[in-house]
């Protein structure tokens, strides 16, 4: 940020006039706007043969590497592998984001207990609301555990003391 005083803006008070620029880093506004992740999991088997249809087609212009390969080479079609799967994956799989408020341990149990909560309380059945809620929070309770537990799972060497 920095400040510029305008020599051709005169005003009629004593004071000077300031302008404010705020330079913001393209990378960081970038990285708002950029999609992180594919619901893989949502992919129909249509949307698959459609993801294996285009890859093939992109692919089948590639020079395979050989033994030969210089490092240029090597980089070079590992860029390619990348904006290949994701030019794939934005045309056949639904995009999500993935930030702090992101709910990884919610399913479609946990969505159906919910919708099951709150039509009791439409229907001003207090009992019946209370029960589902507590089913509910149990079945949030137990898929957090899940997630925490195949998160510890799937860490490697000196990643189990980083995600404590």
């Amino acid at each position: 940020m920095r400040s510029i005083l305008p020599k051709d803006h005169a005003t009629g008070s004593d004071q000077d006039v300031k302008k404010w620029e705020v330079k913001v880093d393209s990378q960081e506004e970038a990285d708002h706007e950029r999609v992180v992740g594919w619901n893989l999991a949502a992919m129909t088997e249509k949307d698959t043969e459609a993801a294996e249809k285009l890859w093939t087609e992109s692919a089948w212009e590639r020079a395979h590497l050989d033994a030969e390969c210089t490092e240029d080479e090597v980089e070079q079609q590992a860029t390619w592998c990348q904006e290949s799967t994701s030019i794939v994956l934005d045309a056949t799989a639904k995009t999500i984001r993935i930030c702090a408020k992101s709910k990884r341990w919610w399913n479609a149990d946990i969505q159906e207990r919910r919708n099951v909560v709150g039509r009791e309380k439409r229907t001003r059945n207090l009992g019946g609301a209370t029960s589902a809620n507590a089913e509910l929070q149990r079945s949030i309770q137990r898929s957090k555990s899940r997630m925490w537990s195949d998160n510890l799972h799937n860490l490697r060497g000196a990643e189990v003391w980083r995600a404590a």
